[in-house]
């Protein structure tokens, strides 16, 4: 055989039917023969051809049978193929089947989505990730169940989202007994009726509920190219009531002090100094506390960023009674958080007073203290300074207006002024 019947590495790759990666692989491993020619390599073709029906040999006669069934479908042109991960024949046959069963159920590629592909994507894709997946799995649990989890997306016109919009605000809403029996009973008695409808809800949720079908339905349009229908978003939100706003006194705050369980008032203490909400309060634990700079670190917000908050002194002193040997997991004790809540606020005579209005106490006592409204936005953690804006109508404590600002900066230089001159 003369140089010139040897093949370069592409034709050796190319006659093996595998890649050129393979190759080198296979004459690292000392299995197949080559020739080097100053910087070349080459192979001899009848040392490839051996190399071939060796194999051939060793996975005819040496290479155990595989010990599981395996399945080869395809269905409008996708190929399946994995295994069973199962010996037995007629239990490889039944998985066969329901993987063909939803092979065949997932639309192509290019047919129009139904709602169960809308909702799924959105959430597989980015909501779960989120601060709030919880409410927004559950969202999606009852608008596919009010409009069907079937339905093409296209069909959905506006009267469908406004029966929703009714049947939701009105408990007509049920999920199947197999999604509420795997929640908690504590889920169960805040969301589920006797009759095992979901409890009404305000305006407000209802309009969460629209805004996250319509998250969803714009993900599918932009991120993926579908065709989705042209509803009236705006119209189709209800008016919803004045944001609540109610915080506490200064001798409000000090009566729930007094009235509050002994392991109760660092929580408030700290909801009231930070501004932080119930969740992170009583999850927190003492690696997130630094207490020589006088921070917290919170992992996850609302928006789902993190984020630190000073700790002011009353509350530093009120953590720093913890021994350091006994600062390990959680900072607070959140036993009978509830009841100890509820007794405190009835017994300092607070009526419609919640936990979150700590919350808003933060806030307004910030705001009556001249803080300006971005201040308390990068505070509570707001997504805009239009969510701080319920805050805008609370006046600082002074009454100096820009004017007196002016007149006082202009009364400093002329007094500095004549100190220097005298």
């Amino acid at each position: 055989m003369s140089i010139l019947d040897l093949l370069t590495e592409e034709q050796a790759a190319r006659r093996l039917a595998i890649s050129p990666r393979t190759l080198r692989k296979l004459r690292q491993d000392g299995l197949l023969h080559y020739v080097r020619i100053r910087t070349a390599i080459r192979y001899c073709p009848d040392d490839l051809d051996r190399y071939v029906e060796s194999a051939r040999e060793c996975r005819s006669t040496d290479a155990p049978a595989p010990p599981y069934w395996w399945f080869d479908i395809t269905v409008e042109g996708r190929r399946l193929r994995r295994s069973t991960k199962k010996k037995n024949a007629r239990e490889a046959r039944l998985i066969a089947a329901d993987a063909l069963q939803r092979e065949s159920d997932r639309p192509s590629r290019d047919a129009p989505w139904r709602l169960r592909e809308v909702l799924g994507t959105f959430w597989t894709e980015h909501a779960q990730r989120l601060g709030s997946a919880s409410d927004i799995f559950l969202k999606f649990e009852l608008i596919s169940e009010f409009l069907g989890a079937d339905k093409p997306i296209l069909d959905i016109a506006n009267s469908d989202v406004m029966d929703y919009r009714a049947a939701r605000r009105g408990g007509q809403i049920s999920l199947p007994a197999s999604s509420i029996e795997t929640r908690p009973k504590s889920w169960r008695a805040r969301f589920i009726d006797r009759d095992g409808r979901v409890k009404p809800v305000t305006a407000q949720t209802v309009n969460r509920d629209i805004a996250c079908l319509q998250a969803a339905m714009n993900w599918a349009r932009e991120m993926h190219g579908k065709q989705v229908p042209a509803l009236a978003w705006k119209r189709l939100k209800v008016a919803e009531n004045p944001h609540r706003i109610r915080f506490a006194s200064a001798d409000e705050f000090a009566r729930l002090m007094d009235a509050a369980h002994p392991d109760l008032r660092p929580i408030i203490l700290c909801a009231v100094t930070t501004g932080l909400r119930r969740a992170n309060i009583l999850s927190l634990e003492w690696h997130q506390v630094d207490l020589s700079g006088s921070t917290i670190t919170i992992q996850h917000t609302k928006s789902g960023k993190p984020g630190a908050v000073r700790i002011a002194p009353p509350l530093r002193a009120a953590l720093a009674r913890t021994k350091p040997k006994e600062r390990r997991g959680k900072v607070f004790d959140t036993t009978n958080f509830r009841r100890r809540w509820a007794s405190a606020v009835k017994s300092a005579g607070m009526p419609d007073f919640h936990f979150h209005d700590l919350r808003h106490t933060f806030a307004s006592w910030a705001r009556q203290n001249g803080a300006d409204l971005a201040d308390i936005c990068d505070a509570l953690f707001h997504s805009s300074v239009s969510v701080t804006m319920r805050y805008a109508h609370i006046r600082p404590g002074h009454d100096k207006t820009a004017f007196d600002r002016v007149g006082d900066l202009l009364t400093a230089q002329n007094t500095a002024q004549k100190r220097a001159s005298d």
